[in-house]
């Protein structure tokens, strides 16, 4: 079966799985949390009523001018702006697919049934599959960034732009992943232009040593060579990045509204959170890797010291909260906080060397990676999560999803892969159980509140 087909039927097989269950939610209840804001404002732009803005939305409208696709079809309704979001989760399935597959042409792994097992896998990822029944902005926003990431991985730049606005249309922090790939891109220019000025393989050029930025700054020649080629390939990158710097400048924050519950904060421990989650939700790749980074630690116990010490400082003098962690029983996070962080005072400090062993293999499962990738793929975590105060497992997805994306698979057997789906649809289960049965009644909603990722 060829791509075509592959991607045709995984996305029919996904809308076919996921239809009852989206007809359920929607029968269930037709406003969850956030999209108390996202589906007023989303119905005002899809009827064109471009002049109405409710100023405690804090991201930018393109979420709500996708939204327009509806008009021609007179389908504005709360139905209609759901649907945009499993349809776009219907396209990432595909787009996984797309991804995983090159990847795996990259392992020499000409295999379309394996790639197709880990899109769907990924697309079923508990706290994603969740949000692709409700109009909220993540679903999209994901999709955009895949399209755009598509496209830069082949190198057209001007189409891998064009999807780079749209993604940071939709969210503002997306701008971080535009701003990875400009840098490895002209990292890997430099890298090229390095080689050739220097007549050696392109191979054993290191971005980090010295010599080589030396070699650069003191030879105009090159330095000139290098920021031309850079200018030439980034430019579109760089149209996109540089008025988002002057609209933060501008606006004295990156985000719209309330900017008081979104006021930005080094939050360090923000790595720890999505280390766990990584490598919880990764339970293959975990699984794999667990054993190989343990026998790492006992033959580096000094490095692992040093920074399970670090990490207890991070802990200590660096954790955040936030007052609706605190305050919104609606989040699961909201009861791990409780239940675990927020009760057990010691609790915090026994997770380090967990912390330290995903950070480990995390590490490992990408290190096979380009190496200017990898150290961006690593400053766009940093700076999309570490600026958070509040936890939240949607700020994990983007970065999760491109991390699975790039993973080695398992050659040997598919059994860890479905034994991983599997975990996944149970997980997703007991959620939508917990959705449609616990009920949660607020003073101010006469509606009764549900329990979400």
């Amino acid at each position: 079966m060829n791509d075509f087909l592959w991607s045709l039927t995984l996305c029919l097989l996904f809308l076919i799985y996921s239809l009852p269950l989206f007809v359920r939610v929607y029968g269930t209840t037709q406003m969850v949390i956030d999209e108390e804001f996202h589906l007023k404002q989303g119905l005002h732009f899809c009827n064109k009523r471009f002049d109405v803005w409710d100023n405690k939305i804090t991201t930018f409208p393109g979420l709500y001018l996708f939204s327009l696709i509806l008009y021609p079809f007179n389908f504005c309704s709360v139905l209609g702006l759901r649907l945009i979001s499993l349809v776009a989760a219907a396209v990432n399935v595909i787009l996984f697919y797309m991804i995983r597959r090159s990847q795996l042409e990259k392992f020499r792994i000409g295999n379309n049934t394996m790639a197709a097992l880990e899109a769907f896998t990924i697309a079923a990822l508990p706290p994603l599959y969740f949000f692709s029944h409700l109009y909220y902005t993540d679903t999209l926003s994901l999709t955009m960034v895949l399209v755009f990431y598509l496209y830069w991985q082949k190198e057209n730049h001007l189409q891998a732009a064009v999807f780079a606005a749209a993604s940071v249309l939709l969210r503002q922090t997306n701008v971080i992943w535009v701003g990875m790939a400009c840098a490895c891109t002209a990292l890997d220019i430099i890298v090229s232009d390095y080689a050739c000025f220097k007549k050696i393989p392109r191979r054993s050029v290191n971005i980090l040593q010295a010599k080589l930025w030396l070699e650069l700054f003191k030879n105009f020649k090159l330095f000139f060579k290098c920021v031309w080629d850079v200018l030439k390939q980034c430019s579109f990158y760089i149209i996109i990045i540089l008025p988002f710097v002057g609209f933060v400048f501008l606006n004295k924050s990156i985000v719209l509204g309330d900017k008081r519950a979104h006021v930005a904060a080094l939050h360090i421990p923000q790595l720890f959170y999505f280390a766990t989650f990584t490598c919880i939700f990764a339970i293959t790749n975990t699984s794999q890797r667990i054993e190989i980074a343990l026998r790492t630690i006992l033959h580096r116990k000094l490095t692992f010291v040093c920074l399970l010490i670090i990490s207890l400082i991070i802990i200590k003098y660096n954790t955040l909260v936030h007052p609706y962690l605190l305050a919104d029983n609606r989040h699961y996070t909201f009861y791990i906080w409780q239940r675990f962080y927020g009760r057990y005072i010691w609790f915090k400090y026994a997770m380090c060397p967990i912390y330290v062993i995903c950070l480990t293999i995390i590490y490992q499962s990408i290190e096979h990676l380009n190496r200017n990738f990898t150290i961006m793929f690593y400053v766009a975590v940093f700076l999309s999560l570490c600026f958070q105060r509040l936890l939240e497992v949607r700020y994990f997805l983007i970065p999760f999803v491109l991390f699975r994306l790039h993973i080695k698979p398992n050659i040997r057997s598919r059994i860890p892969q479905w034994l991983e789906l599997s975990i996944y649809v149970a997980i997703n289960a007991l959620t939508f159980y917990i959705f449609f049965t616990k009920e949660i009644r607020w003073k101010d909603y006469k509606e009764p509140q549900r329990i979400i990722w």
